[in-house]
């Protein structure tokens, strides 16, 4: 899926309200030494991606959610960018998929990246995000420190800040919800000073608003134990947590404050473009006449817009819309829709729409 011939007509992240980086990560003191020294033992990264996203259906029926467009280029393009050049990229996703993230290679011919493909090919016989990382230590025979990222979160922070953090113990990154009710929804963490003092999974009534985010980096003490946990939880990583805590292991917790987002959702994604969009990003390659532009507005490539309004809205490749109005809504590639109002909506692949809909 092509984004490079974007053309931005928004302002910058920064100037719509995104916390400055450097000011915005709660970072101890006397854990900031030792970054080159512990960059080095890092030789390589794990970007989860093998979900099948099944609450963003239609949207993710063919396309894995890390690939799906967010402020002018893939969901885990964003997370690319932030890995430190010098680290091997492993991307562990499912047969469906696999297309998808070998054209995601070829946007970047500068990073080293390689694949790891489940075996799996629909959500109920999935790998699993704990499997797969124990699978992949035993596919790469990996024994250094293992960087492993939720390919579906968006954040802010800046990795380095995070590996810098690192002391020799398991490291995990929990941001504040400020909220015990959001909180559920997430492993909710709980510390002592800069240390994990217990990991609920989702629970009824969280102690905390910390919650995990889906950045781990892994100590080589802990790989083996992963390997043999996974092999009878092979989907819920935050169990891992508990196991480890339940073992007398020792886990750190880098706490931060900046933005972030677990794009898991139709309306968390929409919240997430407005909020990285900003106005406009309309592709070069598409036509909009006579058309009203609101605010958080991407067009892919290859479309015609004519006659119409549109706010809060992605469009993607192919689509051709006339005399209509749209409004926080999701269109899917190779769309015609004429006549319509449209609010609130995700329209699948392919669809052809045309009169009068609340």
């Amino acid at each position: 899926m092509p984004f490079d011939s974007l053309r931005s007509l928004s302002s910058s992240p920064s100037d719509l309200g995104v916390e400055d980086r450097a000011s915005s990560c709660i970072i101890s003191d006397t854990k900031v030494s030792g970054l080159g020294r512990r960059m080095k033992e890092l030789e390589k990264v794990l970007i989860l991606a093998g979900g099948f996203a099944t609450r963003l259906w239609p949207l993710t029926e063919k396309r894995a959610k890390p690939l799906l467009p967010l402020a002018g280029k893939p969901l885990i393009g964003h997370i690319i960018e932030k890995i430190p050049p010098h680290l091997e990229i492993l991307i562990s996703t499912n047969t469906c998929f696999e297309d998808g993230f070998l054209a995601l290679k070829r946007q970047y011919p500068d990073r080293k990246i390689e694949l790891f493909i489940e075996d799996s090919h629909s959500d109920s016989v999935k790998t699993g995000a704990l499997r797969a990382i124990g699978l992949v230590i035993e596919q790469f025979a990996i024994t250094s420190p293992l960087l492993v990222i939720a390919g579906d979160n968006y954040f802010d922070f800046r990795l380095e800040d995070f590996l810098k953090n690192y002391q020799g113990n398991t490291l995990l990154a929990a941001y504040d919800s400020k909220s015990l009710n959001q909180a559920k929804q997430f492993g909710v963490v709980e510390v002592e000073g800069d240390r994990l003092s217990t990991f609920a999974e989702k629970p009824e009534n969280p102690a905390s608003t910390l919650i995990s985010t889906g950045c781990y980096l892994f100590c080589p003490e802990h790989l083996s134990l992963i390997v043999e946990y996974s092999r009878n939880s092979s989907d819920n990583l935050g169990k891992m947590f508990e196991h480890l805590l339940k073992k007398g292991e020792l886990v750190d917790v880098f706490q931060f404050n900046s933005i972030w987002m677990d794009i898991g959702s139709f309306e968390s994604y929409l919240d997430a473009h407005r909020l990285l969009c900003g106005q406009n990003q309309i592709s070069a390659s598409s036509s909009l006449v006579n058309c009203q532009l609101g605010k958080a507005v991407s067009v892919a490539e290859g479309c015609r817009i004519e006659d119409s309004t549109l706010d809060e809205v992605i469009i993607l490749e192919n689509c051709t819309i006339k005399d209509a109005r749209l409004r926080r809504s999701i269109i899917d590639q190779d769309c015609v829709i004429e006549g319509i109002d449209l609010d609130h909506k995700m329209i699948r692949e392919g669809s052809s729409i045309s009169g009068k809909s609340a």
